[in-house]
Protein backbone atom coordinates (compact mmCIF):
# COMPACT_ATOMS: atom_id res chain seq x y z
CA UNK A 1 0.00 0.00 0.00
CA UNK A 2 1.25 3.62 -1.16
CA UNK A 3 1.85 5.44 2.11
CA UNK A 4 -0.26 8.40 2.52
CA UNK A 5 1.43 12.04 1.43
CA UNK A 6 2.59 13.55 4.18
CA UNK A 7 1.34 17.50 5.11
CA UNK A 8 1.42 19.97 8.08
CA UNK A 9 -2.60 18.75 8.55
CA UNK A 10 -4.27 15.94 7.51
CA UNK A 11 -7.96 15.57 6.85
CA UNK A 12 -10.64 12.57 6.62
CA UNK A 13 -13.88 11.51 7.22
CA UNK A 14 -15.44 8.10 7.82
CA UNK A 15 -15.10 5.53 5.75
CA UNK A 16 -16.91 1.98 5.74
CA UNK A 17 -17.84 -0.50 3.58
CA UNK A 18 -21.42 -0.47 2.10
CA UNK A 19 -22.35 -3.70 4.13
CA UNK A 20 -21.13 -2.01 7.38
CA UNK A 21 -21.82 1.89 6.30
CA UNK A 22 -25.89 0.20 5.96
CA UNK A 23 -25.88 -1.65 9.32
CA UNK A 24 -24.39 1.64 10.74
CA UNK A 25 -27.13 3.65 8.69
CA UNK A 26 -30.04 1.43 9.90
CA UNK A 27 -28.58 1.11 13.74
CA UNK A 28 -28.19 4.93 13.90
CA UNK A 29 -32.22 5.57 12.48
CA UNK A 30 -33.30 3.27 15.02
CA UNK A 31 -31.51 4.72 17.91
CA UNK A 32 -32.75 8.62 16.88
CA UNK A 33 -35.82 7.83 16.14
CA UNK A 34 -36.24 6.56 19.86
CA UNK A 35 -33.92 9.01 21.70
CA UNK A 36 -35.94 12.01 19.50
CA UNK A 37 -39.40 10.80 21.13
CA UNK A 38 -37.91 10.17 25.00
CA UNK A 39 -36.14 13.46 24.69
CA UNK A 40 -38.70 15.67 23.74
CA UNK A 41 -41.11 14.05 25.67
CA UNK A 42 -39.04 15.05 28.71
CA UNK A 43 -38.42 18.19 27.43
CA UNK A 44 -41.71 19.74 26.77
CA UNK A 45 -43.72 17.42 30.46
CA UNK A 46 -43.47 19.83 33.69
CA UNK A 47 -42.58 17.64 36.65
CA UNK A 48 -42.80 14.20 35.40
CA UNK A 49 -40.21 11.81 37.31
CA UNK A 50 -39.83 8.17 37.28
CA UNK A 51 -42.99 7.37 37.69
CA UNK A 52 -44.04 8.37 33.84
CA UNK A 53 -42.97 5.03 32.15
CA UNK A 54 -45.50 2.13 31.46
CA UNK A 55 -44.49 -0.79 33.08
CA UNK A 56 -43.35 -3.75 30.65
CA UNK A 57 -46.00 -6.34 32.18
CA UNK A 58 -48.79 -3.93 31.51
CA UNK A 59 -47.45 -2.47 28.06
CA UNK A 60 -49.25 -5.01 26.05
CA UNK A 61 -52.93 -3.74 26.80
CA UNK A 62 -51.51 0.04 27.54
CA UNK A 63 -52.47 2.59 25.50
CA UNK A 64 -51.00 2.74 21.67
CA UNK A 65 -51.16 5.17 18.90
CA UNK A 66 -49.69 4.95 15.25
CA UNK A 67 -49.17 7.94 12.71
CA UNK A 68 -50.36 8.26 9.30
CA UNK A 69 -48.09 10.81 6.97
CA UNK A 70 -46.83 8.18 6.33
CA UNK A 71 -44.95 7.10 9.28
CA UNK A 72 -41.99 4.33 10.62
CA UNK A 73 -43.24 3.93 14.27
CA UNK A 74 -42.85 7.59 16.07
CA UNK A 75 -41.07 9.14 12.43
CA UNK A 76 -43.27 10.65 10.56
CA UNK A 77 -41.72 11.23 7.33
CA UNK A 78 -41.16 13.76 4.44
CA UNK A 79 -43.79 16.09 6.00
CA UNK A 80 -44.56 19.10 4.90
CA UNK A 81 -46.29 22.48 6.41
CA UNK A 82 -50.03 22.62 6.34
CA UNK A 83 -50.16 18.68 5.62
CA UNK A 84 -52.64 16.96 8.55
CA UNK A 85 -50.66 13.77 10.33
CA UNK A 86 -53.43 11.11 12.16
CA UNK A 87 -53.20 10.69 15.40
CA UNK A 88 -54.51 7.79 15.78
CA UNK A 89 -54.58 6.44 19.55
CA UNK A 90 -56.14 3.41 21.91
CA UNK A 91 -56.81 2.33 25.66
CA UNK A 92 -56.32 5.93 26.46
CA UNK A 93 -58.86 6.97 29.94
CA UNK A 94 -62.32 7.80 28.81
CA UNK A 95 -63.22 11.49 27.86
CA UNK A 96 -59.52 12.99 28.72
CA UNK A 97 -58.19 16.14 27.90
CA UNK A 98 -54.47 16.49 26.21
CA UNK A 99 -51.97 19.02 24.45
CA UNK A 100 -50.22 18.72 21.83
CA UNK A 101 -47.42 20.85 20.75
CA UNK A 102 -44.99 21.50 17.80
CA UNK A 103 -41.10 22.51 19.57
CA UNK A 104 -37.54 22.57 18.66
CA UNK A 105 -35.04 20.79 20.24
CA UNK A 106 -32.80 24.07 20.82
CA UNK A 107 -35.47 24.12 23.83
CA UNK A 108 -33.45 20.90 25.50
CA UNK A 109 -29.77 22.93 25.61
CA UNK A 110 -30.92 26.45 26.04
CA UNK A 111 -30.05 27.11 30.11
CA UNK A 112 -33.23 29.54 29.88
CA UNK A 113 -35.47 26.32 29.92
CA UNK A 114 -34.46 25.33 33.66
CA UNK A 115 -37.97 25.87 34.69
CA UNK A 116 -39.51 23.65 32.37
CA UNK A 117 -36.67 20.99 32.75
CA UNK A 118 -37.08 21.25 36.29
CA UNK A 119 -40.98 20.97 36.69
CA UNK A 120 -43.21 23.68 37.81
CA UNK A 121 -46.60 23.77 36.28
CA UNK A 122 -49.47 22.44 38.15
CA UNK A 123 -52.18 23.99 35.95
CA UNK A 124 -53.28 24.08 32.26
CA UNK A 125 -52.85 28.35 32.56
CA UNK A 126 -48.97 27.31 34.22
CA UNK A 127 -48.08 25.01 31.52
CA UNK A 128 -49.18 27.52 28.81
CA UNK A 129 -46.92 29.95 30.86
CA UNK A 130 -44.16 28.35 31.14
CA UNK A 131 -44.76 27.36 26.58
CA UNK A 132 -44.71 31.18 26.28
CA UNK A 133 -41.98 31.93 27.48
CA UNK A 134 -40.18 29.56 25.79
CA UNK A 135 -39.74 31.31 22.29
CA UNK A 136 -37.94 27.70 21.13
CA UNK A 137 -41.52 26.18 21.25
CA UNK A 138 -44.32 27.24 18.23
CA UNK A 139 -46.75 28.16 21.10
CA UNK A 140 -49.46 28.69 18.04
CA UNK A 141 -49.13 25.25 17.18
CA UNK A 142 -51.11 23.90 20.44
CA UNK A 143 -53.68 21.63 19.89
CA UNK A 144 -56.18 20.30 22.43
CA UNK A 145 -57.49 16.45 21.38
CA UNK A 146 -59.67 14.67 23.50
CA UNK A 147 -60.39 10.94 24.31
CA UNK A 148 -64.02 9.65 23.08
CA UNK A 149 -66.31 7.44 25.75
CA UNK A 150 -64.43 4.69 24.38
CA UNK A 151 -60.97 5.94 25.01
CA UNK A 152 -60.25 6.51 21.68
CA UNK A 153 -58.49 9.63 20.50
CA UNK A 154 -58.41 10.29 16.93
CA UNK A 155 -57.36 13.81 15.61
CA UNK A 156 -56.01 15.07 12.93
CA UNK A 157 -52.99 17.41 13.83
CA UNK A 158 -52.19 20.03 11.40
CA UNK A 159 -48.10 20.75 11.10
CA UNK A 160 -47.92 24.25 11.81
CA UNK A 161 -47.32 26.77 8.88
CA UNK A 162 -46.27 29.06 11.43
CA UNK A 163 -42.81 28.92 12.89
CA UNK A 164 -41.31 29.27 16.69
CA UNK A 165 -40.91 33.26 17.62
CA UNK A 166 -36.98 32.42 18.07
CA UNK A 167 -35.43 32.71 14.33
CA UNK A 168 -33.11 29.66 15.44
CA UNK A 169 -35.64 27.44 16.28
CA UNK A 170 -37.00 26.89 12.91
CA UNK A 171 -38.80 23.44 11.76
CA UNK A 172 -37.23 21.82 9.97
CA UNK A 173 -33.63 22.50 11.47
CA UNK A 174 -31.03 24.38 10.50
CA UNK A 175 -28.53 22.17 8.87
CA UNK A 176 -25.95 22.97 11.17
CA UNK A 177 -28.39 22.03 13.92
CA UNK A 178 -28.85 19.38 12.79
CA UNK A 179 -25.21 18.19 12.12
CA UNK A 180 -24.66 19.15 15.23
CA UNK A 181 -27.21 16.37 16.43
CA UNK A 182 -30.53 18.13 16.98
CA UNK A 183 -32.05 16.14 14.42
CA UNK A 184 -35.84 17.09 13.76
CA UNK A 185 -38.70 18.64 15.24
CA UNK A 186 -41.48 16.97 17.61
CA UNK A 187 -44.92 16.87 18.61
CA UNK A 188 -45.60 16.22 22.18
CA UNK A 189 -48.32 14.91 24.08
CA UNK A 190 -48.93 15.65 27.52
CA UNK A 191 -52.03 14.97 29.68
CA UNK A 192 -54.19 17.66 30.95
CA UNK A 193 -54.90 16.60 34.24
CA UNK A 194 -51.63 14.83 35.64
CA UNK A 195 -49.11 17.16 33.01
CA UNK A 196 -47.47 13.94 32.59
CA UNK A 197 -46.02 12.99 29.06
CA UNK A 198 -48.08 10.39 26.70
CA UNK A 199 -44.61 8.65 25.22
CA UNK A 200 -46.73 7.06 22.66
CA UNK A 201 -48.68 9.99 21.49
CA UNK A 202 -45.05 12.19 20.82
CA UNK A 203 -43.61 11.89 17.68
CA UNK A 204 -40.92 13.34 15.65
CA UNK A 205 -41.60 15.13 12.26
CA UNK A 206 -38.81 14.62 9.06
CA UNK A 207 -39.16 17.17 6.87
CA UNK A 208 -39.56 16.46 3.13
CA UNK A 209 -35.75 16.59 1.97
CA UNK A 210 -34.36 16.38 5.90
CA UNK A 211 -31.95 13.35 6.35
CA UNK A 212 -33.26 10.64 8.67
CA UNK A 213 -29.76 11.45 10.89
CA UNK A 214 -26.57 13.33 10.41
CA UNK A 215 -23.68 12.46 8.37
CA UNK A 216 -20.27 11.89 9.81
CA UNK A 217 -17.58 13.90 11.66
CA UNK A 218 -14.47 15.57 10.54
CA UNK A 219 -10.89 14.83 12.04
CA UNK A 220 -7.72 17.13 11.80
CA UNK A 221 -4.33 15.97 13.04
CA UNK A 222 -1.88 18.23 13.65
CA UNK A 223 0.84 16.47 11.89
CA UNK A 224 0.65 12.88 10.05
CA UNK A 225 4.32 12.34 10.26
CA UNK A 226 5.04 12.17 14.24
CA UNK A 227 7.83 10.70 16.25
CA UNK A 228 7.96 8.52 18.98
CA UNK A 229 6.21 9.76 21.94
CA UNK A 230 5.27 12.73 20.54
CA UNK A 231 1.59 14.78 21.43
CA UNK A 232 -0.39 15.48 18.47
CA UNK A 233 -3.33 17.52 18.55
CA UNK A 234 -6.64 16.94 16.98
CA UNK A 235 -9.55 19.26 16.47
CA UNK A 236 -12.59 19.30 13.48
CA UNK A 237 -11.27 20.09 10.20
CA UNK A 238 -11.28 23.52 9.88
CA UNK A 239 -14.34 25.29 7.73
CA UNK A 240 -16.13 21.61 9.12
CA UNK A 241 -19.81 21.46 8.33
CA UNK A 242 -20.52 18.45 10.26
CA UNK A 243 -19.65 17.53 13.61
CA UNK A 244 -19.70 14.82 16.27
CA UNK A 245 -23.17 15.07 16.46
CA UNK A 246 -23.30 12.14 19.07
CA UNK A 247 -21.68 14.15 21.88
CA UNK A 248 -25.05 16.55 21.69
CA UNK A 249 -27.36 13.43 22.21
CA UNK A 250 -25.19 12.00 24.92
CA UNK A 251 -25.28 15.82 27.02
CA UNK A 252 -28.89 16.27 25.81
CA UNK A 253 -29.82 12.71 28.01
CA UNK A 254 -27.68 13.71 30.91
CA UNK A 255 -29.09 16.96 31.34
CA UNK A 256 -32.56 15.11 31.34
CA UNK A 257 -32.48 12.91 33.41
CA UNK A 258 -31.46 10.08 31.43
CA UNK A 259 -28.09 9.02 32.98
CA UNK A 260 -26.80 12.21 35.15
CA UNK A 261 -23.87 14.29 34.11
CA UNK A 262 -24.34 18.04 32.40
CA UNK A 263 -22.99 19.38 29.30
CA UNK A 264 -19.08 19.23 30.12
CA UNK A 265 -16.87 17.84 27.62
CA UNK A 266 -17.34 14.35 26.53
CA UNK A 267 -14.06 11.94 26.34
CA UNK A 268 -12.85 10.26 22.86
CA UNK A 269 -11.29 6.87 22.88
CA UNK A 270 -8.11 7.39 20.10
CA UNK A 271 -6.34 4.23 18.75
CA UNK A 272 -3.70 4.02 17.08
CA UNK A 273 -2.75 0.67 15.09
CA UNK A 274 -4.96 -1.08 17.03
CA UNK A 275 -3.69 0.36 20.69
CA UNK A 276 -5.63 2.16 22.66
CA UNK A 277 -3.42 5.67 23.03
CA UNK A 278 -3.03 8.18 26.15
CA UNK A 279 -5.44 11.21 25.54
CA UNK A 280 -7.34 13.90 27.03
CA UNK A 281 -9.30 14.41 23.58
CA UNK A 282 -13.27 14.90 24.08
CA UNK A 283 -16.14 16.58 22.32
CA UNK A 284 -17.87 20.22 23.69
CA UNK A 285 -21.74 19.16 23.01
CA UNK A 286 -23.40 22.11 21.39
CA UNK A 287 -24.88 24.92 23.61
CA UNK A 288 -27.67 27.56 22.89
CA UNK A 289 -27.71 30.39 24.87
CA UNK A 290 -28.71 34.18 24.42
CA UNK A 291 -29.89 32.84 20.77
CA UNK A 292 -26.80 32.01 20.03
CA UNK A 293 -25.94 28.03 18.58
CA UNK A 294 -22.23 27.16 18.80
CA UNK A 295 -21.88 23.67 17.35
CA UNK A 296 -19.74 20.44 19.18
CA UNK A 297 -16.04 21.01 19.35
CA UNK A 298 -13.37 18.61 19.37
CA UNK A 299 -10.52 19.19 21.13
CA UNK A 300 -7.47 17.57 23.01
CA UNK A 301 -4.26 15.76 22.19
CA UNK A 302 -2.56 11.99 22.13
CA UNK A 303 1.03 10.41 22.34
CA UNK A 304 2.16 8.88 19.46
CA UNK A 305 3.62 5.36 20.92
CA UNK A 306 3.07 2.37 17.80
CA UNK A 307 5.98 2.75 15.12
CA UNK A 308 5.42 2.90 11.49
CA UNK A 309 2.47 3.69 8.97
CA UNK A 310 -0.59 2.98 11.18
CA UNK A 311 -4.15 3.95 11.38
CA UNK A 312 -5.47 6.16 13.52
CA UNK A 313 -9.01 5.72 14.89
CA UNK A 314 -10.76 8.28 16.63
CA UNK A 315 -14.27 6.87 18.31
CA UNK A 316 -17.34 8.44 20.34
CA UNK A 317 -18.72 5.86 22.26
CA UNK A 318 -22.45 5.72 23.94
CA UNK A 319 -24.95 3.65 24.80
CA UNK A 320 -28.48 5.54 24.68
CA UNK A 321 -31.70 3.33 25.35
CA UNK A 322 -29.60 0.17 25.45
CA UNK A 323 -28.50 0.55 22.01
CA UNK A 324 -24.50 1.17 21.52
CA UNK A 325 -24.38 4.06 19.23
CA UNK A 326 -20.93 5.72 17.80
CA UNK A 327 -19.42 8.26 16.08
CA UNK A 328 -15.21 6.87 14.15
CA UNK A 329 -13.36 9.24 11.92
CA UNK A 330 -9.73 7.11 10.76
CA UNK A 331 -6.78 8.70 9.32
CA UNK A 332 -3.76 7.04 8.14
CA UNK A 333 -0.07 8.54 9.72
CA UNK A 334 3.32 7.21 10.21
CA UNK A 335 4.82 7.56 13.76
CA UNK A 336 9.04 6.91 13.67
CA UNK A 337 11.55 7.10 16.60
Amino acid sequence: MNAPSTSAETLASHHVTPHRRGRARHMALRVLVAWCVALVTCAVTIGVGAGSSVPVAAAAAGPTCKFTGPAIGALVVAVTPGESINVDCKNFPDNHPYLLITTSLLVAIDPAAAPLLTGQATSVPGLLAIIAALPEMNAASVAFPTSNSKGVLDYNYKVPTTQALDPNATCPPSTEQLNSGLIGCAVAMIDLESFKPVTVGTFVLNYLGQPYFPPQPTLAISTDEATLGQSVSLRDAPGAKTFWWLATLVSLYANLGGTGGGTGPIPLVVRLGGKRQATNAAVTPATYSDEVFTPPVLSGHFIAKAKGWRNLTVTLNATLLGIAVANTVEVRMKVTR
